[in-house]
């Protein structure tokens, strides 16, 4: 089967044939006479066959010029009339925004202030999937990703949004059944901890505590089941604060060592992407009310925890 010639050369002639001038064709088509010129005649060399008699004065249309013109006419008007149809219906289409995010965050901070964003942008939609996983924007629909980490995502653009640091909290019933005075009358109470009890030891060692030979530990791999564990008075649990500051405002978890610092983490949110997904006003939106509401975070979690 013989192969299709070149697009921009069947457009040139089509246009040329229209007008019946390379001159109108190539300013229709936005280049020059000679390149369109080029076009035509790179088509008839291929086609093997004369498309257009010329002479001094004017050009006209061969028999086999005439058959491919009418062919092409109606083509090119059916993918124009396409074109406009289908561009038509994007622009009508709502402006929307797919957001990837780390499960915790996704349902402790994110979901609680999505309401905001709807309601100052009654014009965009959102679609929110939660991942651990990092997102690869070339092969999955989505536009921006929140991740927790240190922020080396080669070839995105990287935003930090806020740090983060681990704070002790507990149920308000558990802190009445218990006095908590010092760190050391964590002894015998059941700690609460995520993905490594690194982060005990190190809250521990600074208030120079060893080891708590007689306290228990239990683990929750997923950070917001970790809060949610702590929210019923299962135990203390060492929570990173941007997870827990909602029931720590609401009061359905006090910390009971106000007068301690929190523990840095040393990892913090991150807003990344392609550069170019910024363009898009809709993400530029909504990556401004990231940044507005996680204000919050970044002076809450350099700040005193909650008194009980």
């Amino acid at each position: 089967m013989p192969s299709l010639p070149l697009l921009n050369a069947l457009r040139a002639f089509e246009a040329v044939a229209r007008h019946m001038s390379f001159t109108r064709a190539a300013r229709e088509l936005g280049v020059t006479q000679t390149a369109v010129s080029h076009q035509v005649k790179q088509l008839e060399q291929e086609l093997g066959l004369a498309l257009f008699r010329r002479s001094p004065r004017q050009i006209t249309l061969t028999g086999e010029g005439r058959a491919w013109a009418a062919e092409l006419g109606e083509i090119f008007s059916r993918l124009e009339a396409t074109n406009k149809r289908l561009r038509q219906k994007l622009r009508a289409a709502r402006p929307s925004v797919a957001v990837s995010v780390i499960p915790s965050f996704g349902s402790r901070w994110l979901v609680p202030r999505l309401g905001k964003f709807l309601e100052r942008h009654p014009d965009i939609d959102i679609r929110i999937s939660v991942s651990e996983k990092l997102v690869d924007f070339a092969a999955e629909p989505v536009d921006v990703g929140i991740r927790y980490g240190t922020g080396r995502y080669p070839g995105l653009t990287v935003e930090k949004l806020a740090e983060d640091s681990w704070v002790v909290v507990c149920a308000p019933a558990l802190l009445a059944r218990h006095e908590l005075h010092a760190p050391r009358d964590l002894e015998q109470l059941v700690l609460l901890y995520d993905d490594d009890r690194g982060p005990w030891k190190r809250w521990l060692g600074l208030r120079g505590i060893r080891v708590l030979k007689a306290a228990r530990y239990t683990q929750l791999t997923d950070s917001s089941m970790l809060v949610e564990a702590a929210v019923r008075g299962q135990g203390v649990a060492l929570a990173r604060w941007s997870l827990a500051a909602d029931e720590l405002s609401a009061g359905r978890l006090l910390t009971p060592f106000p007068e301690l610092d929190p523990l840095a983490t040393g990892l913090a949110y991150y807003l990344a992407c392609p550069a170019e997904n910024l363009r898009r006003p809709e993400v530029a939106s909504f990556r401004a009310f990231l940044h507005q509401e996680t204000a919050a975070l970044r002076t809450r979690a350099t700040s005193k925890g909650a008194t009980r």
